[in-house]
């Protein structure tokens, strides 16, 4: 799924504005109609709200957009907003939710949360560590290769990862700590 959501919206696409479209895709109903609440929103601490729904507004991703009492309800006009399994989605979306705005990263900027996800997902269940196409998880996360890099340097930094180093030329290898609450849920 966060393929399909990667390359469903424009390259420009903020690391914010990804993580709200995250948070939707995987929160939806069959028909793409979507309410998040207030709370949850401001827990993404994610800044102004309203410049990131007219990014997906732009990108033609949402039909509309509208601020309720409860919260922000919204339509989708992403092919992935009719899939299955509402249950797994939004289990999937909490577990985004816990795991971006962590102890570890809740300082970190929005473009450090997504990729400590995008990371996160791309993990072996049963090891600590991963590799990925670095370039392919940078398009996932919205930002150019330097800028992924300069990224997990943050992420180093701040303890979420234990190391993370270039394979094969275009790998990205990387492994979590040893004492890392940093787990997949079980499936």
């Amino acid at each position: 799924m966060l393929s399909l959501l990667a390359a469903s919206l424009p390259f420009h696409t903020s690391p914010e504005a990804r993580l709200l479209a995250l948070q939707c895709v995987l929160r939806c109903d069959r028909s793409g109609s979507v309410t998040l609440p207030r709370g949850l929103v401001h827990g993404l601490n994610l800044g102004s709200i309203g410049p990131l729904w007219q990014q997906l507004l732009d990108a033609r991703w949402l039909h509309t957009v509208a601020e309720a009492c409860e919260g922000f309800h919204t339509q989708l006009n992403d092919p992935l907003a009719g899939l299955p399994g509402r249950g797994p989605r939004a289990r999937a979306a909490h577990w985004v939710w816990v795991h971006s705005s962590g102890v570890s990263v809740q300082t970190a900027d929005a473009a450090a949360r997504l990729a400590s996800v995008m990371l996160l997902a791309h993990t072996e269940s049963a090891l600590e560590n991963g590799a990925a196409d670095s370039h392919m998880l940078a398009r996932m996360c919205g930002v150019a290769l330097h800028e992924l890099l300069a990224t997990t340097r943050e992420l180093l930094d701040y303890g979420v990862l234990e190391s993370c180093s270039f394979t094969s030329g275009e790998d990205l290898m990387w492994s979590w700590p040893d004492a890392s609450p940093r787990k997949r849920p079980a499936r």
